[in-house]
């Protein structure tokens, strides 16, 4: 094999460790930091990803595939002694004549893409995040802050220049090859490796909006905690107790000036939007609920945009009236909206994140709150813990009719290694509980966001058993020998 290897020249390197500067470090979960790769691919041109899937294909390697490597759990984009294909080298932007389409490689980052486009007055259906890779986010569906507007982000691809499971290099689209487009919207990196897209691209301007952040109100907090039993930890004096003490005396002191609020203040601000009577598509939001271990605090927070220059605009009007300890809502550049989300994602911990479904419920996101108060319990000692709560069709099974939906995402973030059980069990507890209350209360939709979802979770599924079917047989006829399954 490595002599075959060997025709990309130094494409190839056999040493990850020491011989690929960057690469490591370019992962942002921490156990992806930790794999060790038998080599690393990277092509500088789709014709060399495709010499490396027909040595790949004679010799049944394992590998992975790497755009932004913002994929979380181990194997994702780094293969376990086996070959990863980084894709860094593939990462041009061509933005056609005419300002309506630009062909972006697959390794781009969305902070790449928005700095070409925005002295252009333009923008694609892109990630919420800057540092995020293309590649992954399209492949996975693509939710963006103009997606009322315009969609997610796969039904914004007008062709898919790939590589196919035969090493050939093809460009994917509706009139080419309909069943295969419809296939890598929503498929993931199950159907080849995707070396370009070519998106729409539509005219934006200054936007306003921002993040927002409010303390959980310490009375509300305090009789919850009573009513589900849950026990403060034993007092040991320590620069921790003193710090703490502080910050709680802070929080006590910001409650009485207004600057906390309750869930239902919270739930109801946020299924407001959801649920208004005249929808505005230029709105767009998360809500989060946190805990902060370096505070003792639990926290409420809120991305606000709206892709117009428009302040406080009459959606939001309920969140205005929450006193937050910080806003950094204000009429600016996109760019801006995104390098703030990317501030908020430190790189380099330990991750663990899933994703469910359900029909908008306040109540229901008021019991999930409960079964969160009550696990992060066992978990508030782990070191540097955030937990956080985020044309022709495509594959993913979801329907008008089905709406209006809520997306549902957990979020873990600690440092060390010999927390990993604890943290993962952790969060799927939380999860089959959050799973459990939506049956029982017959809000559950079986939709799992393939970007955000857990190893273990059956995403393929949640798309319903005639689209899986389908992918199958899609899958046959492009792979035969099942080099990407």
């Amino acid at each position: 094999m490595g002599a075959r290897i060997d025709v990309l020249g130094d494409s190839v390197l056999y040493d990850p460790t020491s011989s690929s500067p960057g690469l490591r470090d370019s992962f942002y979960s921490a156990q992806q930091r930790d794999v060790v790769p038998a080599c690393v691919i990277t092509p500088s041109s789709p014709d060399e990803v495709a010499q490396a899937i027909q040595v790949i294909r004679q010799h049944n390697c394992i590998f992975a595939v790497k755009s932004g490597g913002h994929a979380m759990f181990v194997g994702a984009s780094n293969a376990p002694g086996g070959i990863t294909l980084d894709l860094k080298k593939l990462n041009t932007i061509d933005v056609s004549e005419d300002l309506k389409t630009a062909r972006v490689g697959t390794r781009n980052r969305w902070r790449n893409v928005y700095e070409t486009l925005e002295p252009l007055n333009r923008t694609p259906v892109g990630g919420r995040n800057g540092a995020v890779g293309v590649g992954g986010f399209i492949l996975g569906g693509g939710i963006s802050f103009v997606s009322r507007r315009y969609g997610w982000a796969l039904d914004n691809v007008r062709n898919f220049e790939a590589v196919l499971a035969n090493g050939s290099l093809s460009n994917i689209n509706q009139q080419s090859s309909p069943n295969l487009y419809w296939a890598l919207r929503g498929g993931g990196n199950n159907f080849g490796i995707v070396t370009n897209f070519d998106l729409e691209i539509y005219q934006q301007g200054e936007v306003w909006g921002g993040q927002n952040f409010w303390l959980m109100n310490k009375d509300m907090l305090a009789n919850r905690t009573a009513r589900l039993n849950i026990s403060s930890p034993p007092i040991a004096f320590s620069m921790d107790y003193v710090k703490n003490s502080f910050f709680t005396g802070i929080t006590k002191l910001a409650c009485r000036l207004g600057y906390c609020i309750t869930s239902e203040q919270a739930f109801r601000a946020f299924k407001n939007i959801v649920l208004a009577k005249q929808s505005d598509v230029y709105a767009q939001t998360w809500m989060t609920y946190t805990y902060v271990s370096q505070i003792d605090q639990f926290i409420f927070g809120a991305a606000l945009v709206y892709s117009k220059p428009e302040v406080w605009p009459s959606i939001f009007t309920e969140f205005k009236t929450l006193k937050s300890v910080y806003s950094s809502t204000k009429i600016q550049n996109f760019t801006s909206v995104y390098e703030e989300v990317v501030s908020l994602n430190e790189i380099g911990y330990r991750q663990m994140t899933a994703a469910i479904t359900f029909q908008m419920s306040g109540d229901l996101l008021d019991r999930i709150l409960d079964v969160y108060l009550v696990e992060v319990q066992s978990v508030k000692n782990v070191k540097d813990i955030a937990i956080f709560r985020e044309n022709g069709g495509n594959c993913l099974g979801l329907e008008d009719l089905d709406g209006p939906l809520m997306m549902f995402s957990l979020s873990f973030r600690w440092s060390k290694i010999e927390d990993d059980t604890k943290m993962n069990a952790v969060g799927i507890r939380i999860l089959d509980r959050a799973v459990a209350m939506t049956k029982e209360m017959d809000l559950y939709h079986r939709y799992i966001y393939q970007n955000y979802a857990n190893a273990s979770q059956d995403v393929f599924g949640g798309y319903g058993e005639r689209n899986r079917m389908r992918l199958k047989e899609i899958q046959t006829k492009y792979d035969p020998e099942g080099v990407f399954s």
